[in-house]
Order: structure tokens, then sequence, then C-alpha cells
């Protein structure tokens, strides 16, 4: 299976260090503090695929964003919560007083890939998004960058990566693991929920 240059990018985008780099040019990859690697079956991960993504050995102990697969990937769910105080009046009026709104995302996969190696486009698979949520980085505060492509253009080139826009610092409210099938990969179906702080 060739990989895809989706040509709007993915919608999700997190930064942090590549926790579980994967071989380039192989498929084995070395879990944190692990004495010796680990093969991740299927085929092996090219240095175009990783560039594209973020994923090469050279930034994995820097803090970049990294390309979060498109692999089977749900809806995208974003809502406003308003964070605000309502009171009713003795006259009977309404009065509310209003502090700040804040972003909620949920987002989930289903069948997807443990590994970015199997995945349709390279970007993070299961294992990924599993290590960084039980990462120190991910118990805390950390930085997402959504690509809603509403520019036609290629919204991975230098000004996007540049900008601040679309960029949010959240933290993880839930996040649901599932293996549903075991073979060359294990693929589960994941469910992610974040909140901006």
């Amino acid at each position: 299976m060739p990989f895809e240059n989706l040509p709007k990018g993915s919608i999700l985008y997190i930064k942090a260090k590549d926790l579980l780099f994967m071989d380039i040019g192989g498929n084995g990859f070395r879990y944190p503090n692990a004495t010796s690697p680990s093969s991740a079956g299927g085929q092996s991960y090219p240095s175009s695929v990783a560039t594209r993504n973020k994923l090469t050995e050279s930034s994995k102990n820097n803090l970049v964003f990294r390309r979060v697969t498109e692999h089977n990937r749900s809806e995208f769910t974003e809502a406003t919560l308003r964070i605000e105080q309502n009171q009713r009046m003795a006259n009977g009026l309404l009065r509310k007083y209003y502090v700040a709104s804040k972003k909620q995302w949920n987002l989930s996969w289903s069948m997807l890939p443990s590994y970015r190696n199997e995945t349709v486009d390279g970007g993070w698979g299961a294992e990924d998004l599993k290590t960084f949520y039980e990462s120190e980085a991910g118990t805390g505060t950390f930085q997402i960058k959504i690509n809603t492509s509403h520019n036609p253009s290629n919204m991975e080139d230098s000004s996007f990566w540049e900008s601040s826009a679309n960029t949010y610092d959240v933290v993880f409210t839930s996040c649901e693991f599932t293996v549903v099938k075991r073979g060359l990969q294990p693929y589960w179906n994941v469910k992610l929920s974040m909140e901006q702080v």
C-alpha cells in the first residue's frame, strides 16, 4: 500500500516529541525506555513520508507539530463552551455575566493501525497517540494545530506552520483505546476528547 499525500494535510497536529520514532527505510521502533528495538511489521517507512509528517530522526527530540493520521477518521466535532453566570433578577429580567469562550474537540478513528508505517498517510497511528497520552506531556497542557482547510492551498506550507492561527493550548478530557483486530499489526478504535485551557 503506497502512502497518500493528502493535498490539504490532516485535520489535527500535536506539538510533541516523537516518542515512537520509526527507523527511516525500515519498520523498527523503540518504546520509551526500551533497551532493544521492536518491529512494527508491514511496509517500510520512507524518508519522504517522514519529512512531510514532521517525523524525521533529526527532529524526534524536538517539540514540533506532528501529523496525526486521517486513516479511518470519523467526523471531527468542534464545540464552544461558554463560561458565564446567569442570574434571574427580582424584576424578572435575566442578567448574564460572560467570562470567556473555550473550545472542545471530539474525534475518533475506527480500525486504526498501531503504527505509522501502515496508516494511509504515514501520520501518527494508535500506538503513537496512546504513548503520547500516557506520557508526561499528555498528562498536562500541550499545543494542537487544527487544519480545517478553509484555505484551498496546501495547509502544510511554511506560512501555516509559522502562523499561530488555529493553534490552541489544550488538555485531554478523555481518551479510549480498544483493540478490535489482531494480525500483522493490531487495529484499534480510538476516541479522543480535548478542551482548551
